[in-house]
Order: C-alpha cells, then structure tokens, then sequence
C-alpha cells in the first residue's frame, strides 16, 4: 500500500509505505447471498493502517455484476470502447434507491453507513471479463463527513497450475476521498497470489438401537 495525506490543491504533504499479507475469503452461504471477508492476515486494528483507516472492498466491487446482486443497479450498456487496445463494453451502473444497498459501506464503531455508488465497467468483448472498474459516491455523506470517494480497480487473469485455474483478481487499485476534512491518496498493489479452497461434508452416523452393553 502507498498513502498519501494532500492538501487543499492535491499535493501530497506526507506519504508512507506499507506491505501486508492480505486474505479474502468468498463464500455463498445461500443461493443469493455471496460474501466476500477481506482482511489482512495478522488482523490488524485501525492502529496498523495509515490515518487509522482501513480500506478493503476491491475484491468485492466486480460482484456488481453478479447475477445475484445485479438486481440492486440500473445498467446501462453505453456501446462499444477500447481498453489498452482491447476492445471491451462499457456498462454504466448505479445503485437503486428502491434496492438494499449490499455492497460498499464505512464502519465508524459499531456503525454501518452505506454508500451508494455509481460508475462504470470495462469488459472485453471476446471474453466477457471485467478488466477496469470505476466508482465513485452517489452524493456527498456530511453526516460521516465523507465529501468524496473515486475507485479504479484494474483486474487480470492470475494463473493457479497446481489448482489449474486461473481466476480474474484484483492488480491495481487507487482511491481518492475527502474524509474527516482530510484529502487523501491511496495506491494498493497485489502480488504473490496464492488460492486456498475448503470443502465442508456434513456426515451424519444414525444411532444403533441395541448398543453393545
């Protein structure tokens, strides 16, 4: 992770670096309901971040288009565009205001506060994967004082060969907000991917009617 604090004109007036094993486990407990659990593996308190916020999500934000989540936006196919030289479709989403918002909130305590979104994707043409996604706040929160939020979340294919899998994940990630009257600035890279599955088996032994005595 690269952190910026800026000032009022956007100019960086302290910056650090951090590295961090990170972990997201995605789970679908019941049909529609997919969960994403990220966080970092020691697990960190707010101490351990910049500013003492943390930020996770990147994972999560690609599920927009999630059949089971889809529901919760309006989209809107805006034609056809070019991604570094790939041709991709460019959708446009945004949260309905008559649909429960599941996918992007900050905690603050024991408060929740959703944010709505809205943006747009990039998804290849041939393939139909998500390679770049934009997002930024429906309206302003002043209640949490949250004035602005911009996503960028670029994906690519990361390659598993003793699994023989390869999956889409998160590269690079970028984040500017104005939060608590503080700009900020951050860069978040991943590498060193390593995929780990579980498999549950619920088995259930009947009880023997004449047990040895």
């Amino acid at each position: 992770m690269f952190h910026q604090a800026l000032d009022s004109f956007g100019f960086p007036i302290r910056a650090e670096k951090r590295k961090y094993d990170y972990v997201a486990t995605v789970s679908q407990n019941a049909p529609g309901l997919v969960s994403i659990d990220e966080h970092c593996s020691d697990r960190l308190t707010l101490a351990g971040y910049p500013d003492q916020i943390a930020s996770t999500g990147f994972a999560a934000l690609a599920l927009i288009l999630h059949p089971d989540m889809r529901e919760d936006f309006e989209l809107q196919c805006e034609g056809l565009g070019d991604w570094r030289g790939q041709a991709t479709w460019l959708v446009h989403f945004r949260q309905r205001s008559d649909r429960p918002n599941r996918m992007h909130s900050y905690g603050m305590g024991e408060q929740i506060f959703p944010v709505a979104l809205k943006g747009r994707a990039w998804i290849t043409a041939d393939n139909f994967q998500i390679v770049r996604m934009e997002a930024d706040m429906v309206k302003p929160m002043p209640e949490i004082r949250l004035l602005s939020e911009h996503q960028v979340v670029e994906y690519g294919p990361v390659p598993f060969p003793k699994k023989n899998i390869t999956l889409w994940l998160p590269k690079d990630v970028e984040i500017y907000f104005d939060f608590r009257k503080h700009r900020y600035y951050r860069h978040h890279s991943f590498d060193h991917f390593m995929l780990f599955s579980v498999d549950t088996e619920e088995k259930r032994n009947e009880p023997l009617r004449n047990p040895a005595q």
